[in-house]
């Protein structure tokens, strides 16, 4: 049996446990996994190809998220104006730098969800057709290190379930922001959009502790900002280098 016809069975049973009993055509699911056993694109690259096609909504949940490559691509999508959601795992807030703060300072403010002992969904929803879940970590080790899963699905009633789910979770959690001083920052990393902020004047790009080059900026061209809201009012935009 192949791996698509496989994916397929499974679904079809998750799907009988949600009331579901739709037909599903096996071209409508796909699978990944990690380590890679085969040629082909990672299950990195197929999310961040998913985000790419993305053209009215993304909803994300995820419980540890530090891959660069999925949240420029959803940065990416925030920009050419799809509505990108994100709920997280509280865990984030003690992360001191990571792919939580990228997002707001890319104007994607997520969501915390503090009400479960972890936050343990891992998931997509694409402009509500199609839905990305599984083992698989929104993070770098989840695509080098460990052994994970991802399956893709693309079926309009597998995503309103997945994003009456999403709604639900939204409903009991609160934004970063509100939550941060139970979880206060390491010294030398930036929290949140409040925190203070490097302008590079020759460029009028601004970085932030964890920014590969917020330490290389040449004391010449170094502007400090209290925040990235002041740097932006000053025409300087964030790097895109970050995570």
């Amino acid at each position: 049996m192949s791996t698509r016809h496989i994916a397929a069975l499974a679904l079809l049973l998750a799907l009988t446990f949600l009331g579901q009993t739709k037909a599903l055509e096996t071209g409508q699911v796909h699978a990944c996994f990690t380590p890679e056993y085969h040629s082909g694109p990672t299950c990195t690259d197929q999310i961040v190809s998913a985000i790419a096609g993305a053209h009215q909504s993304i909803l994300v949940q995820a419980y540890s998220f530090t891959s660069a490559p999925i949240a420029k691509a959803l940065a990416d999508a925030h920009k050419r104006g799809v509505d990108v959601r994100v709920i997280l795992d509280t865990s984030n807030l003690k992360a001191g730098y990571s792919s939580a703060v990228f997002l707001q300072h890319m104007g994607i403010p997520p969501l915390i969800d503090s009400h479960h002992a972890i936050a343990h969904n891992k998931v997509m929803v694409i402009d509500a057709r199609e839905v990305i879940t599984g083992s698989f970590n929104f993070t770098k080790a989840a695509e080098e290190k460990n052994a994970e899963n991802v399956f893709f699905i693309d079926d309009p009633a597998v995503a309103t379930v997945y994003t009456q789910n999403w709604k639900d979770h939204a409903a009991h959690s609160a934004a970063a922001d509100q939550l941060e001083h139970r979880s206060p920052a390491p010294v030398g990393r930036a929290q949140s959009p409040s925190a203070a902020v490097l302008g590079n004047r020759k460029s009028h790009i601004y970085h932030w502790p964890g920014c590969p080059s917020f330490g290389r900026i040449a004391p010449r061209n170094r502007v400090e900002f209290p925040n990235a809201q002041a740097a932006r009012a000053a025409g300087y935009r964030p790097a895109q280098n970050c995570p």
